[in-house]
């Protein structure tokens, strides 16, 4: 049964090593994702045009207008703008995406934050590095301001900045997420809890995780089961699921031992479990597996595209991004996108692509070619 599981997660994500999942030619140096090698003249309109007739050794999405890109192998990121032009020199050791005005990017082992254009506002000194027990990957996830303020990692404890750089909540925490609805999640030793906005305890650390608030609500877990906090720290929805994504659009994935399915806000099965993984709902449709096959559900549970893919993406624009091809192991492959009715919008090309974000969607061709296209 595990093997099974196993052979699944690697169907829906691409590709796995030691057991975690890799997502993503920039992550680890393009593994895998020059299985189908195309040239860029082979980029037509039907398959999606290539922004600015240019391949980078690693790129990440669009965010407000800018996208993180490594032109060469080791020799530092910059930013390109929607016309394709390199605007914010590959200058830094590592970048992470623009939010709310503002970059996190690495000098000589520290981060610090960049304006859109290309300035130094806060000074490098946060650290970035794992953290030790069950949640690194989680520790390691990007520095993001958010409502104002980002969790950012100095002398080895969390606490939170202003745009100015100014602390506002001091480094106390082991881990912290960013705000949502004026609420985050830190970690005290190995348990979660939430505080507001001013740093004061709405839940004292108790949970053995807890994820962002989205819809008024936070998923966390308590023992080995999950269940739907308020804002006050009360449970709406007790702790009885083997696991739980957010809430979007009205409904959460959970699972139970008779495999995923949807609830409502107030515990309700909307779409009974039955499924081997979900996405979140987005345009009103979820990506779900069944029977090592990926398609997409409404809303009451109905097929509006048949499981036939091997992999599949959150609906985003339109389109999704899904994978045909893949090996009996799950590898290989390539990716293309769909619409709404299950049809080619961008036919099957790419070793490796992330959904559509600002207009554009990052795809990978080979291992050191990955680009943008626009439809």
């Amino acid at each position: 049964m595990a093997a099974k599981r196993g052979r699944r997660w690697i169907r829906r994500w691409g590709l796995s090593l030691g057991g975690m999942v890799l997502l993503g030619c920039m992550m680890l140096g393009a593994v895998g994702c020059d299985r189908y090698p195309i040239r860029a003249k082979d980029i037509t309109p039907q398959t999606g045009q290539l922004l600015g007739d240019r391949w980078f050794y690693s790129a990440h999405s669009f965010r407000e207008g800018l996208a993180q890109v490594e032109p060469v192998f080791h020799q530092g990121y910059g930013y390109i703008n929607r016309q394709g032009n390199l605007v914010i020199p590959a200058e830094f050791d590592l970048a992470q995406d623009f939010s709310e005005g503002l970059a996190a990017v690495m000098k000589e082992g520290l981060y610090g934050f960049i304006d859109p254009s290309g300035e130094m506002v806060i000074e490098p000194q946060f650290q970035r590095k794992p953290l030790p027990g069950p949640q690194p990957i989680r520790a390691m996830a990007d520095y993001q301001f958010q409502q104002g303020m980002a969790s950012v990692r100095h002398n080895d404890r969390w606490g939170y900045i202003n745009r100015d750089g100014r602390w506002v909540i001091l480094p106390q925490f082991d881990a912290a997420d960013g705000f949502v609805d004026d609420r985050a999640a830190v970690l005290v030793g190995d348990r979660w809890g939430i505080i507001d906005r001013t740093g004061q305890w709405i839940v004292s650390p108790q949970f053995m995780n807890i994820r962002s608030f989205q819809e008024g609500v936070a998923a966390a877990q308590d023992g080995d089961h999950w269940g739907f906090l308020d804002r006050t720290g009360n449970w709406v929805i007790p702790p009885q699921y083997r696991l739980a994504w957010s809430f979007a659009e009205g409904l959460a994935a959970v699972e139970t031992e008779k495999g995923w399915g949807y609830i409502d806000t107030t515990g309700a099965w909307r779409i009974a479990p039955r499924f081997f993984w979900t996405l979140a709902f987005s345009d009103g449709i979820a990506g779900v597996e069944s029977n090592y096959k990926s398609g997409y559900i409404n809303k009451t549970g109905e097929w509006v595209v048949k499981p036939k893919f091997d992999s599949a993406l959150e609906f985003r624009l339109g389109v999704a991004a899904v994978r045909v091809d893949a090996d009996e192991r799950g590898f290989g492959g390539r990716w293309g996108f769909i619409d709404r009715q299950g049809r080619w919008a961008i036919r099957p090309s790419y070793g490796d692509v992330y959904s559509f974000s600002d207009g554009f969607a990052r795809v990978c061709l080979g291992g050191d070619r990955c680009g943008f296209i626009y439809r």
